[in-house]
C-alpha cells in the first residue's frame, strides 16, 4: 500500500453547498460565514444534491463506523484515571481524524484531476499524489474525446436544486454526444468496486438540468493504491428508477425543512 502524507491539517468547513437559481454557487456569504438554511430562506438558495440525498442512512458508512470504533477502542484501552465520556470523546475524535484524512484525499484527488482536465497539472508539485492520478490520465487518452466543462454547476429550478458536476464532455466509443462523468474514491480491494445506488441518484439528479439528456458514468479511483480506474455506465433503466428516488428524496427533503425554494402547481400542500 502507498500512503500519502497529507498536507498540514486544518479545519474542515462544515457548511452545506446551496445554488442560486441561476445557477451560482452560494456557499458562503458576503461575511464570510457559511450560508445556512437560514440564509437559504431569505435567498431562495437551492440545496445541493447532496445535501438532499444525505438525508438516507447509509448502511456500509454505518458499518465501517461501528468496525473502525471497536477496532480502535481495542487499540486504545482506557488509560488509568480516565472516565467513561473522557474516553468516548477521545475514540471519536481518533475516527474523526481518520474521517478527514479520507475527506482530504479524496479533495485532493479531484482537485488534481481537475487539473488535469484543465491542462494545467503538474505532477511535479504532488510527487506522492501522481500514482494515483496516472490511471485517470491513461483513461483520458483512451476515453476523452472532448472536455466540454469542467466543474460545471448546474440548477434544476423546477424541483428546487443544484449542483456541481465533475466533468461534462463528449466520450469516444459512445452513441450519446454528450456525457457527465462523477469521480469517487473508494478503498478498492482485492479489485473488488462497490456501485451505490445513491451515485445512481446524484447522476439522475444531474440528468435531469441538462437538455439533450446526457449519458452518465461513475469513474472509480482506488484510494488504497494506484490502480486502473473502473467505470460504470449507468443504463437509462437505472437511471429513470434513480430519478423516481431522488425526486422522491428532493420532496422529503422540502417538506421536512418546510422550505420550499420553487413554487409547483397542484403541489398539494
Amino acid at each position: 500500500m502507498i500512503v500519502v502524507t497529507p498536507p498540514q491539517k486544518k479545519k474542515r468547513e462544515t457548511g452545506g453547498h446551496w445554488y442560486d437559481t441561476s445557477g451560482l454557487a452560494a456557499h458562503k456569504q458576503p461575511d464570510g460565514r457559511n450560508t445556512t438554511l437560514r440564509h437559504a430562506r431569505r435567498q431562495n438558495l437551492l440545496p445541493s444534491v447532496t445535501t438532499i440525498i444525505g438525508q438516507l442512512e447509509k448502511p456500509q458508512l454505518t458499518k465501517w463506523k461501528a468496525d473502525k470504533c471497536i477496532a480502535s477502542a481495542y487499540e486504545r484501552p482506557p488509560r488509568e484515571g480516565e472516565t467513561v465520556r473522557d474516553y468516548q470523546n477521545r475514540i471519536h475524535q481518533s475516527l474523526k481524524d481518520e474521517q478527514t484524512d479520507i475527506l482530504d484525499f479524496g479533495t485532493r484527488i479531484h482537485k488534481a484531476i481537475e487539473d488535469v482536465n484543465n491542462n494545467t497539472f503538474d505532477g511535479t508539485q504532488n510527487p506522492e499524489l501522481f500514482p494515483f492520478v496516472e490511471p485517470f490520465i491513461r483513461w483520458s487518452m483512451n476515453r476523452l474525446k472532448r472536455v466540454t466543462a469542467v466543474e460545471k454547476t448546474v440548477v434544476n429550478p423546477q424541483h428546487g436544486y443544484g449542483g456541481t458536476v465533475d466533468l461534462y464532455c463528449v466520450l469516444h466509443g459512445e452513441n450519446r454526444p454528450i456525457t457527465i462523468v462523477d469521480y469517487k474514491t473508494q478503498n478498492v480491494k482485492n479489485g473488488k468496486v462497490n456501485f451505490y445506488e445513491s451515485w445512481g441518484y446524484q447522476l439522475a439528479a444531474y440528468r435531469k438540468c441538462f437538455k439533450p439528456v446526457p449519458q452518465c458514468v461513475s469513474l472509480v479511483i482506488n484510494s488504497n493504491e494506484p490502480s486502473e480506474v473502473v467505470e460504470k455506465v449507468w443504463t437509462a433503466k437505472e437511471l429513470q428508477s434513480s430519478w423516481r428516488i431522488f425526486s422522491r428524496l428532493c420532496r422529503i427533503w422540502q417538506d421536512t425543512k418546510n422550505y420550499y425554494p420553487t413554487e409547483r402547481p397542484n403541489s398539494g400542500r
